[in-house]
């Protein structure tokens, strides 16, 4: 009697023990979380997306200006690239854009992989692309983020405006790059809206950026880049109200 209890208590352990398993093991080919979002294609915002593809499209041009038909044909590609990592995003929710990116962005490609490229049917077409993505840009950028971007560039203007003045070049070398970080938030968003302004503050952006990082530094040129900046940014908050 004994030998039999042992044998049906074992018995009984044994199914119990496969039970468990059974109940731990996925079902079909589920997936655990942690493999669903490793396995999972990373994907653009909307506005991370328009930048990226837009600011290619702008290397397209300067190569094309430039004649250089090996950085156009190495552009080609991240075009495609830049598009399909969230062409998916705009597709459901902007397809009057969705149509006209593509019927922008396939001659573009296709007229960069031409031999011998022919610079003006490229840039004519890339253009058309570039126009676009600024028209798509100034839905994606409202004015109240542009005004903040402007607001906060310009109080690191006001700040560089002392610390240059003091002959600070460290603190300089620090403040220099921000500009050009908040810049690059809502930059997409001011050209399509005012061309000129645009132009103006990267006129006086770009070389100021350089020149905080030059030693020693040029405390008049920096100075007077730093007010045509400013007087810019101003104008350009001005204007959106």
């Amino acid at each position: 009697m004994k030998t039999k209890l042992s044998v049906f208590t074992i018995a009984l352990i044994l199914a119990a023990t496969m039970l468990s398993a059974c109940g731990n093991k996925p079902e079909g080919n589920a997936v655990a979380p942690e493999t669903r979002e490793t396995a999972k294609v990373p994907e653009r915002t909307l506005k991370e997306g328009t930048a990226i593809l837009l600011s290619t499209a702008k290397q397209m041009r300067k190569a094309a200006n430039a004649g250089d038909e090996a950085k156009i044909k190495e552009l080609g590609p991240q075009l495609e690239k830049a598009w399909s990592a969230y062409e998916d995003e705009v597709k459901p929710k902007y397809p009057d854009v969705y149509e006209q990116v593509e019927k922008a962005l396939d001659p573009t490609i296709a007229a960069a992989n031409k031999n011998p490229v022919n610079k003006d049917a490229l840039l004519t077409i890339n253009n058309q692309l570039i126009q676009v993505l600024y028209d798509f840009s100034a839905k994606l950028i409202p004015v109240d983020q542009i005004k903040a971007g402007a607001s906060q560039m310009l109080a690191t203007t006001s700040e560089l405006r002392k610390e240059i003045a003091a002959g600070n070049e460290a603190k300089v070398k620090e403040l220099g790059p921000k500009l050009e970080e908040v810049w690059k938030t809502f930059e997409d968003g001011v050209q399509p809206r005012s061309a000129d302004l645009y132009n103006q503050i990267e006129k006086s952006l770009n070389p100021e950026v350089a020149g905080s990082q030059k030693t020693p530094m040029d405390q008049n040129i920096l100075a007077q880049l730093n007010d045509g900046l400013t007087q810019a940014l101003n104008e350009l908050v001005q204007t959106l109200k």
